[in-house]
């Protein structure tokens, strides 16, 4: 990330990390924890975090009262542990809720580097983002962690903030549930207008959903090199996860021959037959009719299209789900429904045409 006094593009500040994250992530407590530690310095949940990190009874629940409930049996089960070099740090602690002099003591009695982490992104408030990476890493186990990092630093023009708004992440995990609900397997998936290559992260991340492979389709030229960087992890296991750049009007959704980049620049023949066509832009396609025409009878289709009809390049946005079902329609409907996301609601079809 660009150190300068003018933000990057793809900055994401420390609030949206931590928000974002938590937002991908909802199973995970900890997160929530960690957001109120690092920006609002909140004592309990530095407390429930360390409680998470050592598994130590003595450091959540005595040091806690000692701190929080000024328990003097607490606080004096403490003591009998410390050397007395570190009474003045705990006195601090207790009487003015003093942080530094809190993680000292932390420290001291738990001599584990993860805290010493914990310490270092609460006391600097998450402002550096290797450190707040770290300090999510302890919590979250993906991949998505190191491959976002390195993209944010590796693309500091790109417009990957937009990619990870709020309202992107809530309608792709919507996305992502509902499937999960269906219990199908989606085989081999072409991801229409498939930008920066989100919605296969988190595809790829559910455990409860199958797919053999994801092949991301978009005309912008700047977005399979993001959206390959963003899902590494499944470019590398034998091209699981590929982007090209493809006029989606030109793909034959039966079977597909066409060339596609490696990273290195030259160019390789693919060939791929889909069973699962996604297109969450629907509101953006051009022709939409000719487009919807070219997709085989029988193929699993899931579609997301919006009301947001105040931007310009929003030229193909539906009322409401009946009206989504008029220009999609489909022999079987496995789901309709709308999310509201404030300025506008987003709509979701999944089904067989």
């Amino acid at each position: 990330m660009s150190n300068s006094s003018t933000k990057s593009k793809s900055h994401l500040e420390t609030h949206e990390l931590l928000d974002r994250f938590e937002l991908l992530y909802d199973n995970v407590d900890e997160l929530k924890d960690l957001r109120r530690a690092v920006l609002d310095q909140d004592l309990s949940s530095i407390f429930r975090l360390i409680g998470f990190i050592t598994r130590s009874r003595l450091l959540y629940e005595e040091l806690r009262k000692a701190v929080l409930e000024t328990n003097l049996h607490s606080l004096f089960r403490v003591l009998a542990i410390l050397d007395k070099k570190e009474f003045e740090e705990l006195r601090k602690a207790v009487l003015e809720k003093n942080i530094h002099s809190l993680f000292r003591v932390l420290i001291v009695l738990s001599r584990d580097e993860k805290v010493e982490l914990l310490r270092n992104v609460v006391i600097n408030e998450g402002k550096d983002p290797e450190v707040l990476f770290k300090a999510i890493s302890i919590f979250v186990q993906s991949p998505l962690l190191e491959s976002l990092q390195k993209t944010l630093r590796t693309y500091p023009e790109s417009t990957i903030k937009d990619a990870f708004a709020r309202g992107q992440l809530h309608s792709k995990k919507w996305l992502v549930a509902e499937v999960e609900k269906l219990g199908m397997h989606l085989g081999t998936v072409f991801l229409c207008a498939g930008w920066y290559g989100t919605l296969a992260t988190m595809l790829f991340e559910s455990k409860k959903i199958h797919l053999d492979k994801i092949r991301s389709f978009d005309i912008d030229e700047s977005c399979w090199r993001i959206a390959e960087s963003i899902n590494k992890p499944w470019v590398m296991n034998e091209w699981s996860f590929k982007a090209t750049t493809q006029d989606i009007h030109d793909i034959n959704f039966s079977e597909y021959t066409y060339n596609t980049l490696r990273s290195n620049g030259t160019e390789r023949e693919l060939f791929d037959a889909p069973n699962t066509i996604i297109n969450t832009s629907c509101e953006h396609i051009e022709n939409w009719d000719k487009w919807w025409a070219g997709i085989p009878k029988g193929k699993l289709c899931i579609l997301q299209s919006n009301d947001y009809k105040a931007l310009p390049e929003h030229i193909n946005c539906v009322d409401d789900v009946d009206h989504f079902k008029q220009i999609a329609p489909m022999t079987t409907y496995l789901y309709g429904g709308d999310l509201i996301l404030g300025k506008y609601t987003r709509y979701m079809l999944i089904g067989i045409k």
